[in-house]
C-alpha cells in the first residue's frame, strides 16, 4: 500500500513529466523540414537506442518475456506518437494537447474496474470540472487560424491510443521495473513504426542541424525522462490522479505555442485553462477515499 510520502513523490514526478510533455509539443510543432511520420521515426529509433544502451549498461538484458509484457504498451505508444505528432502539424497546439487531456473521461471507469481505484465525491466533482475546462479550450479554438478539423480528428485517434498506453503501463508495471518496462515498450514501438515509415516513404531527412537538435531534445527529455517519471509514478499514484495531472499538458503547451510560435489563443481558451489548473489543485490535495487493491507485489526499481 503506497504511503503518503510516496504518493506525494509520485504526484511531483507526474507533474514534472507532464510539464516536459507540454514543452515538447511546442518543440515538435516548430520542426519545419520533415513530416510527422519522419519525426516519429527518428524520435522512436533514437529513444529505443538510448534506453537499450542505458538498460544494458546497468546490467539488464533484453528478453522475450520483457518484450511480451511490454508489447501492448509499445504498440499503443508507437501509434500515439504517430497520430499525435501528425495532429500537432495540422491543428493548433492547444487543440491537439487539450483533446489528449480528455483522457480522464475514458480512464475513470477503467481504473475502478481493473485496479479497484475508488475516489471521493469531491475528487469526482472537481475531475468533471477540470474536464469541462478542457472542453472550453477546444470550443474556444475553433475560430483561430491554426485550427483544423482533420488535425482534431487525428488528436482523437491519439487520445484512444494514449488511453490504451496508460492502462497497459499500469498493468505491466506490476511485473517489470520502470526502466525495464520503458526499454521494452520503446523497442516494440520502434519495431512497429520504423517499418511503417519506410513503407509509406516518409520524409526522413531533417532540413538542417536545428531540426536534429530539436528531435534529440524531444527524445531525451520528453521521450525518455518524461515517460520514465510517469511510469515510475504508476506504482505510487492512482491511475485517475496520474491521468488528471496530464491536463496540465495543454496549459504548458499553449503557453509555449503563444510565446515561441505566435499561435493565437482566445480569451475563452485562457479561461478554460485557468479552470483546469484550479480544479487540479483541489484534486491533488484531496486524499484518496480508498487505496487501490494490490494485485501482486510491484517490482522494485
Amino acid at each position: 500500500m503506497a504511503t503518503t510520502s510516496r504518493r506525494t513523490a509520485g504526484i511531483l514526478a507526474t507533474t514534472a513529466g507532464v510539464s516536459i510533455w507540454g514543452a515538447s509539443s511546442t518543440m515538435v510543432k516548430s520542426i519545419d523540414g520533415i513530416d510527422a511520420t519522419g519525426i516519429s521515426f527518428h524520435r522512436l529509433v533514437l529513444g529505443a537506442l538510448l534506453l537499450v544502451t542505458v538498460h544494458l549498461a546497468r546490467g539488464g538484458r533484453i528478453t522475450w518475456s520483457m518484450l511480451r509484457i511490454s508489447a501492448l504498451g509499445g504498440v499503443a505508444f508507437g501509434l500515439d506518437i504517430v497520430l499525435f505528432f501528425s495532429a500537432l502539424r495540422e491543428t493548433s497546439v492547444a487543440n491537439a494537447t487539450v483533446i489528449g487531456a480528455l483522457q480522464p473521461i475514458l480512464l475513470a471507469p477503467i481504473g475502478v474496474r481493473l485496479f479497484g481505484e475508488q475516489l471521493g465525491k469531491r475528487v469526482v466533482v472537481w475531475s468533471l470540472v477540470a474536464v469541462a475546462g478542457t472542453a472550453v479550450v477546444v470550443l474556444g479554438a475553433t475560430g483561430v487560424p491554426e485550427w483544423s478539423l482533420r488535425g482534431d480528428l487525428l488528436a482523437v485517434g491519439a487520445l484512444g491510443s494514449w488511453t490504451l498506453y496508460f492502462v497497459a503501463s499500469k498493468q505491466a508495471r506490476r511485473q517489470l521495473g520502470t526502466l525495464e518496462y520503458f526499454t521494452g515498450l520503446s523497442v516494440v514501438a520502434c519495431a512497429v513504426v520504423a517499418p511503417y515509415a519506410l513503407v509509406v516513404g516518409a520524409d526522413l531527412s531533417p532540413a538542417d542541424a536545428s531540426d536534429w537538435v530539436t528531435i534529440v531534445l524531444v527524445t531525451v527529455f520528453s521521450g525518455a525522462l518524461g515517460h520514465v517519471l510517469l511510469n515510475w509514478s504508476h506504482e505510487h499514484v492512482p491511475l485517475q490522479i496520474v491521468s488528471l495531472l496530464t491536463l496540465l499538458v495543454p496549459v504548458v503547451a499553449t503557453i509555449g505555442a503563444v510565446t515561441f510560435l505566435d499561435e493565437s489563443v482566445s480569451a475563452l481558451q485562457w479561461f478554460g485553462m485557468a479552470v483546469v489548473v484550479a480544479s487540479l489543485a483541489v484534486v491533488v490535495l484531496e486524499r484518496p477515499a480508498k487505496e487501490p487493491r494490490e494485485v501482486g507485489e510491484p517490482v522494485p526499481t
